[in-house]
């Protein structure tokens, strides 16, 4: 089952996509065209990145204090009025200091730290059962639509009417998510840590009592800070997919579009317009796979784990054949089939962990995730472009196939975790989730 309230959390998560794309696009092109600058526009990416990984690791006292939806509507208000303020700052300036850009960049990216681990957490609370899958089905459609049209579409505004109108478009789309928000309904919300009443069914109303009694209030900052964490740890299921899904990513840091277009220039021996015919192929095939789960969920649900392996299999032969193809057309059409099962696997893997946590855990769980998350695509970014360097494009990718197989060794050997009683696991966590 699926609640209304999430078609809201799909709005705001949609326009929030557009408007992060168009932000970068818009301000990378600004940089880079009065920079002329490689290293100064990194930056701009570089802290994204840091300001997220700091964000997230103090983001529990705040998911601990206050509603998920109220961080989301407090995020999207001060990343309008932070990036408002980049606007008219550059629009007053002819020679603009590029440590203010880069600390708007950084209060921008930490206040968005805040709103992946709230969203993420939402989600499970709006949609239940089958109706779970396919809510991350329809949020990873929805992601990859936005993704394979807006930066297309994006280059073509920034180019039409320049980089500081465009940014307009991306102060308006800030606005339009705090509407979304507000229309957001949060089942488990705690009174305790917020005053305003929420209307909420009959069956919601226990759910909310359940969560009100958490002990957020009285336990420690540390204890606050550390929660996520510990419980990554002493899940089973939750730590494994953990581990499956930071193996993986660091392999799949091998298709950001630097690595891409690398492949594509020293490998094919072709320019920069099959870099853009890659990117929108991958994309295709992740919409399609996207599709495939909310078409196929109730399939899916029953054999989850299994399905998410061999999918990352088949990722797995298809990138070994990239690595070392070529020819252009070729490569077109398998970076295309490698986006079908990379989005089912992403798809499962992302409800087997909601499904494996409590309402009270998820937040914190899934904020310590993001961090861990950005911290070994960091990680990986440096030891491939590394590895390029050193041993080729072609055995980048190669290498890139074999981390990959190696989380799907690890999840085979670990496969009874999943095979356990699942009725009396839910039991388990009915009974840990009435402790909130």
């Amino acid at each position: 089952m699926i609640r209304k309230s999430f078609y809201m959390l799909w709005g705001t998560q949609t326009v929030s996509n557009i408007a992060d794309i168009v932000y970068l696009l818009s301000l990378i092109t600004l940089v880079f065209t009065a920079t002329g600058s490689l290293v100064t526009t990194i930056l701009i990416p570089l802290f994204r990145m840091l300001s997220k990984i700091v964000s997230g690791l103090i983001a529990p006292l705040v998911l601990a204090k206050y509603r998920l939806t109220s961080i989301l509507m407090v995020s999207q208000f001060g990343q309008f009025v932070l990036f408002s303020g980049l606007i008219f700052y550059l629009n007053s300036t002819t020679t603009p200091a590029y440590l203010i850009i880069f600390l708007i960049v950084f209060g921008m990216s930490f206040l968005d730290g805040w709103t992946d681990p709230a969203r993420n957490a939402l989600i499970p609370r709006l949609a239940y059962d089958e109706g779970l899958m396919r809510a991350n089905g329809f949020m990873s459609i929805s992601d990859q639509i936005i993704k394979c049209a807006g930066w297309a579409l994006s280059g073509l505004i920034v180019a039409i009417i320049g980089a500081i109108p465009t940014m307009w478009i991306t102060a308006i789309c800030y606005l339009l998510a705090m509407v979304f928000t507000a229309f957001i309904r949060d089942p488990y919300a705690s009174p305790r840590t917020e005053p305003s009443v929420i209307a909420v069914t009959a069956e919601d109303t226990l759910a909310t009592e359940v969560i009100s009694e958490s002990p957020a209030n009285t336990t420690s900052r540390w204890e606050q800070l550390s929660e996520g964490w510990r419980v990554l740890g002493r899940n089973r299921r939750v730590r494994m997919l953990a581990i499956i899904d930071n193996i993986d990513t660091l392999g799949g840091a091998a298709w950001i579009g630097a690595f891409v277009l690398a492949f594509v220039v020293q490998v094919l021996h072709q320019d920069a317009r099959w870099w853009g015919f890659m990117n929108a192929s991958f994309f295709v095939g992740s919409i399609a796979g996207g599709i495939f789960v909310v078409a196929r969920v109730k399939k899916l649900q029953k054999n989850a784990f299994p399905v998410m392996l061999i999918s990352l299999l088949a990722y797995v032969i298809i990138t070994i054949f990239f690595a070392y193809n070529t020819v252009p057309l070729i490569a077109l059409i398998l970076i295309g089939l490698s986006g079908l099962p990379v989005q089912i696997a992403g798809v499962i893997r992302r409800t087997l962990i909601q499904q494996n946590l409590t309402p009270a855990e998820t937040p914190n769980v899934m904020s310590a995730w993001s961090v861990l998350s950005n911290l070994t695509f960091a990680i990986a970014m440096l030891l491939l472009s590394w590895f390029a360097d050193t041993f080729g494009m072609s055995n980048m990718y190669l290498l890139a196939g074999l981390l990959t197989l190696a989380a799907i060794i690890m999840g085979f050997v670990s496969r009874a975790i999943f095979r356990e009683d699942y009725e009396g696991y839910l039991q388990d966590k009915k009974l840990a989730t009435s402790k909130y």
